[in-house]
């Protein structure tokens, strides 16, 4: 049997074990999908011992560890050494190689966000890195960043991408994806700050998936076209599969029977 983790802190509500045991329950895989919930960083060399020793074939890295994984593997792949943070380890016979899928999925769960101009992004931890790392191959777009601490960015990316504080910020962006990159249990007033950032939002974006519907989509009229983070948290967990199997095998999954069984399971 193969053994895939998920690792982070306080992800024992994590929908990740029920895509992925779905996953492996299509495609006739003897595999298993567990939790190692650490509190700390000084806990990563034990994840890293369990996958040097063969416990485990692959982890998915979540917050707030995607960055600290970095400095433990013995390979990183070449994209998500861009990005500067993985979510995903493959145990490639006691080699450990880095990967990040985050940026394929929200580049697959945005697919149909068309013709928007400008991106603001609320937060500045380890989920913006896979959205910078898209949006720079969008040409003519502008990202604004919008956090408390912004400096920790700033010098990874350059041409079109800027950097507000978001107790003074004062923008007026037109055709606008507006998107929440802020931990689930983050504290924000929305009625405050989104009318400082668009009057005219095409589309908002969750990254958080707990909720179906959460406050910060709920802040958005009809008119504009809303998403939770289940699409996102699919598609890097489809890739992630790829990646261990270096097989093409999500593309025997039908992405709407998934979606569907994961709302019975926790929307319904």
């Amino acid at each position: 049997m193969k053994k895939f983790a998920l690792v982070g802190r306080d992800i024992q509500n994590s929908f990740s074990p029920a895509i992925h045991s779905y996953c492996f329950n299509t495609l006739c895989i003897d595999a298993k999908y567990d939790i190692i919930d650490i509190d700390s960083s000084s806990q990563i060399v034990d994840v890293i011992k369990l996958l040097k020793d063969g416990e485990f074939d692959g982890i998915n890295i979540t917050s707030p560890y995607k960055q600290s994984f970095l400095q433990y593997i013995d390979e990183l792949n070449p994209r998500a050494n861009t990005i500067g943070s993985i979510n995903c380890i493959h145990n490639n016979h006691g080699k450990l190689i880095g990967n990040n899928t985050d940026w394929f999925g929200f580049a697959k769960s945005t697919e149909n966000f068309t013709n928007y101009e400008n991106v603001a992004i609320i937060g500045t931890g380890g989920a913006v890195h896979p959205l910078l790392y898209y949006f720079k191959s969008r040409h003519n777009l502008s990202v604004h960043i919008v956090g408390r601490d912004t400096s920790k960015l700033q010098s990874s990316y350059g041409d079109n991408v800027y950097f507000h504080n978001i107790e003074d910020v004062d923008l007026d962006l037109d055709n606008c994806m507006i998107i929440n990159a802020t931990p689930f249990n983050a504290k924000l007033d929305w009625k405050n700050i989104i009318p400082k950032l668009t009057s005219t939002p095409l589309y908002a974006f969750d990254l958080n998936y707990y909720l179906k519907v959460t406050e910060f989509l709920n802040y958005f009229n009809s008119d504009v076209k809303v998403q939770n983070g289940l699409h996102m948290l699919i598609y890097q967990a489809l890739m992630s599969i790829d990646i261990w199997f270096n097989d093409k095998l999500s593309q025997s999954i039908h992405i709407e029977d998934l979606q569907k069984y994961i709302n019975e399971q926790y929307y319904e």
